[in-house]
């Protein structure tokens, strides 16, 4: 299991290099995508989620294409271990395959999320400045409240994973 000093990680994004380079391949990705989409689960309703400019998420997502989420990701094979080592119980697959699409855009989370690179190359844009670019086998974590965007440099994926 991954050693968490809270102290540490309280409030704070915090980046480990190569966390678990044994990652998914585009096969099983897209197989759980198809396999979410095939039991109508690939977009699950976010209630009165909005982004900071008050756009709905649901309608960035139906108007842009190149950006698709699954949230099973707990059925593909090498998750349930990651999750075990993070102390997680959800987990989300999100594959971003046009660099201009947006994603969620600027937003921030209501819960701490661990966000797993599993191919391609993101980048994590952050208000106070900072910035990551995150590569096969790097792991984020990104605590509640925290305002982030994530940009496609490549064409990549990952899975999100969180308490809840």
């Amino acid at each position: 299991m991954v050693e968490i000093d809270t102290e540490f990680w309280i409030n704070r994004v915090v980046v480990k290099r190569g966390y678990n380079t044994n990652t998914i391949s585009w096969k099983e990705a897209f197989n759980n995508l198809n396999d979410s989409i095939i039991k109508n689960e690939s977009v699950r309703k976010e209630g009165n989620r909005r982004y900071v400019d008050g756009t709905n998420i649901e309608d960035v997502i139906r108007k842009n294409v190149g950006f698709f989420v699954s949230y099973n990701a707990e059925r593909i094979s090498l998750v349930p271990d990651v999750l075990n080592d993070l102390g997680c119980l959800v987990a989300h697959l999100y594959i971003g395959i046009d660099v201009t699409n947006p994603g969620f855009g600027r937003h921030n989370d209501k819960t701490d999320v661990w966000f797993w690179q599993n191919k391609g190359i993101s980048r994590w844009d952050f208000d106070n400045g900072d910035s990551y670019t995150l590569n096969e086998g790097d792991l984020i974590y990104v605590p509640k409240g925290v305002y982030h965007k994530v940009s496609t440099v490549e064409a990549r994926f990952g899975i999100s994973m969180s308490l809840a």
